[in-house]
């Protein structure tokens, strides 16, 4: 039954003939055009959106008057000039009409969702500072978008896959979620709260063929791996140097994460569910790594 769900994919396309929502895909250094890829590449139809044509900036972007050089339209279009079939869709997924008008949109067009990935999340903002200093709107903001959400994206597209008898669902949670940081209390618990739901959810839709799991990223190449507002920061640099504190040698790239959320999104990950799975190198250590030695 599962097989026949899934479609007429090969080991080489093995998401042909599927679709795939992933929200969360303005920004183009994002995780989200990462992931997209990565299923477009296995075969996959898709949906792709985002709240802004450009994504949300966060509040270093803000400072320093940052705007994507793309964003959901371009990407589309080059997805297209690639073969892909793609829809794009705008809308907030924490206010239940836009989930039902982007839910639309996936019936109008393919008539059929066999993944999701919930990959949208609140920008960086004031959330991240010691407790006694997060605005409770700062705190609302993180819990109506990475967990209200989550769950509101979740429970429109259960139905569809209940009734094909086949799906897969990737929530994007973090390490933020499974381990502790400073000054992301209010980030932690959005993303602990994804975790949770997670679990939950993969008892309740197992028996119709629907796995849920999430995927745990930890230090990635985005706008979202600075919070620093210096505009004189060497981004790059910056990014090497933590990467050296990482046991394979280099931060995450979203295609990092494409590779894991293809995977679960595939027939093969049948088995697969209820699961968070860190993506991390390995994870930040201050111990000094032992290195290889130099080929010379």
């Amino acid at each position: 039954m599962e097989e026949a769900s899934a479609g007429a994919g090969s080991s080489l396309r093995p998401l042909a003939g599927q679709v795939a929502l992933i929200t969360g895909c303005g920004k183009p250094d994002g995780m989200g055009q990462g992931i997209a890829r990565a299923l477009a590449c296995r075969g996959a139809s898709l949906v792709i959106t985002d709240r802004e044509p450009r994504g949300i900036a966060n509040d270093r972007q803000r400072m320093l008057g940052q705007v994507p050089p793309s964003g959901l339209v371009e990407f589309a279009d080059q997805l297209r000039r690639e073969g892909v079939d793609v829809v794009t869709a705008l809308g907030d997924i924490s206010q239940r009409a836009d989930v039902a008008g982007i839910l639309q949109a996936v019936q109008d067009r393919f008539g059929r969702l066999d993944i999701l990935v919930n990959n949208a999340a609140a920008p960086q903002g004031p959330d991240r500072r010691d407790i006694e200093e997060v605005p409770d709107e700062a705190f609302d903001l993180l819990i109506d978008v990475n967990v209200r959400g989550t769950y509101a994206m979740c429970r429109a597209a259960v139905p569809l896959m209940r009734a094909a008898r086949y799906g897969r669902i990737v929530n994007i949670s973090s390490m933020a979620g499974l381990s502790a940081a400073p000054f992301s209390v209010a980030y932690s618990a959005s993303k602990a709260a994804v975790i949770g739901l997670t679990r939950a959810l993969s008892m309740d839709v197992g028996p119709w063929g629907v796995t849920v799991n999430a995927v745990c990223p930890g230090l990635v190449a985005t706008s979202r791996a600075i919070l620093d507002p210096s505009a004189d920061l060497d981004v790059e640099s910056t990014l090497a140097q933590r990467g050296r504190n990482i046991p394979v040698g280099r931060v995450g790239q979203p295609a990092d994460i494409g590779e894991l959320v293809s995977f679960l999104a595939s027939p093969g990950a049948g088995y697969v569910t209820g699961q968070a799975i860190p993506v991390d190198g390995g994870g930040l250590t201050p111990f000094p790594l032992r290195q290889p030695p130099s080929d010379a």
